[in-house]
């Protein structure tokens, strides 16, 4: 996870904030255009995330969700003010799945994928606040690749699990290979759990740069709720995004 040091004005950032950030040393940790994440480092080590308006609330939902089985980073504060979403959180203890010391045991690593994976698919769906998660899927889409997969009718989603929605090693945390939580959790909620498998598939070809390892983090999950056709449909998916 890069961490660069940063002088940031705290003066723009709303007064609920000040509390948390006085006094502390702030890093930069951000990974995507779409928000900017400062890591908090004072009295405890927080995740400071910032973007436009309204685009942080399924993630503090989703926290908070995940944070009750222990598997997500607890939320202190979510706020939006300026046209800006604000969301403070807990640092989860550990790497991310990408850190060199997991990178160079590939095949540990992507059985430590799917064990997690399997975790997360497990655990009970009643509370969860965001349902029928397939369906918005799909409108992710390119039209085209929504129209072919409504007509070719070859497989049809199941929502009957606990998605993490962007289920990727960077978003998984762990220490010496054991789980600690998992991260970014805004894409997530009751869905088919053949979107996270193609998700893990497509992040190890990406991470590892090879499909060596996908054999691993398929048994590790288990072959017996694995269907190949659900794996295509979302793989199918995937590859029509515009990174």
């Amino acid at each position: 996870m890069k961490q660069t040091k940063m002088n940031y004005d705290l003066s723009t950032l709303p007064t609920s904030l000040l509390p948390y950030v006085n006094g502390a040393t702030i890093y930069d940790s951000s990974s995507s255009p779409q928000a900017k994440t400062l890591l908090i480092d004072g009295s405890e080590r927080l995740f400071l995330k910032i973007a436009a308006a309204h685009t942080l609330e399924r993630e503090y939902r989703m926290n908070a969700f995940l944070h009750q089985h222990e598997l997500a980073p607890a939320s202190l504060l979510y706020t939006t003010e300026q046209q800006q979403d604000y969301l403070l959180t807990t640092a989860v203890a550990g790497e991310d799945g990408v850190a060199d010391a997991f990178m160079q045991q590939p095949e540990r690593l992507a059985a430590a994928l799917g064990n997690h994976l399997r975790r997360l698919h497990t655990i009970p769906v009643d509370g969860c606040p965001y349902a029928h998660r397939s369906a918005d899927i799909l409108l992710e889409a390119s039209p085209a690749m929504q129209a072919e997969l409504q007509a070719s009718g070859d497989y049809t989603p199941v929502d009957d699990v606990i998605i993490h929605g962007d289920y990727c090693l960077p978003n998984v945390i762990m220490n010496n290979f054991e789980l600690c939580g998992f991260i970014d959790n805004g894409d997530g909620g009751i869905g088919d759990r053949h979107h996270d498998l193609a998700w893990g598939l497509w992040s190890l070809q990406f991470n590892l740069e090879t499909d060596r390892y996908h054999e691993h983090f398929l048994d590790a999950y288990g072959r017996k709720d694995i269907d190949e056709k659900g794996i295509v449909y979302f793989s199918r998916i995937i590859d029509s995004l515009d990174f």
